[in-house]
């Protein structure tokens, strides 16, 4: 009789032991859980608050490149590129910091918006928009600059060709590449001939004075 009780005291012990054990397990995946979705949610929000500053960032930004095309671009000869030079090359420079600013937004969100799938539709819209619209500015501030760079690699050539003792200019650097985020080998964005102009439609204005 005393070992039956024994038994049954000890029985009683497993199952307690077994339903602690089981509440812990339960306990633990409750608390990643929440974790994981307070986690999830921090994301999102770090999205959408980003979204919008990303977005003003890049007004600011084609803003800067609408005045480069108005001045810089259009209708633009050699003796207005070389007496505009010091003028051409602070507005590039200007458009130059807007990207930098634009290139801390997108910083702030890579590791949430690249190749992550949020529970949110709304949030992933958001996500593609600035990877796509981060990918299409740097393309296009490096295609609108090897642009310019055409234009002084033409006025310098015409220097060259007519034994002038005007001093050549000095072309815009370039520290980066064009970027394919998604690798769907398309570079949004980059588009070179849209801005270049043809070397013959500079040659029609006036001349450097040698």
């Amino acid at each position: 009789m005393e070992v039956k009780h024994q038994n049954r005291h000890l029985g009683i012990m497993i199952l307690i032991g077994f339903l602690l054990i089981i509440g812990g397990i339960i306990s633990y995946i409750i608390i990643n859980y929440n974790d994981d979705q307070a986690e999830v949610k921090k994301r999102m929000d770090e999205v959408t608050d980003a979204y919008d500053t990303f977005k003003s960032d890049v007004d600011s930004f084609n803003s800067i490149r609408d005045n480069i095309y108005t001045e810089v671009m259009q209708d633009t000869y050699y003796d207005t590129l070389k007496n505009n030079d010091a003028n051409y090359k602070e507005l590039f420079n200007s458009y130059k910091e807007s990207l930098e600013v634009i290139d801390k937004d997108y910083s702030k969100v890579e590791s949430s918006c690249v190749n992550v799938l949020h529970p949110d539709s709304e949030v992933n819209n958001k996500c593609e928009a600035i990877i796509v619209g981060y990918e299409e500015v740097i393309n296009t501030y490096i295609s609108d600059v090897n642009s310019y760079n055409e234009l002084i690699d033409s006025y310098n050539k015409w220097l060259d060709d007519n034994s002038s003792t005007d001093p050549k200019l000095e072309k815009i650097k370039l520290d980066r590449d064009y970027l394919d985020i998604n690798g769907d080998r398309e570079y949004a964005g980059r588009s070179e001939a849209e801005t270049k102009i043809a070397e013959e439609e500079l040659t029609n204005g006036a001349m450097p004075d040698e």
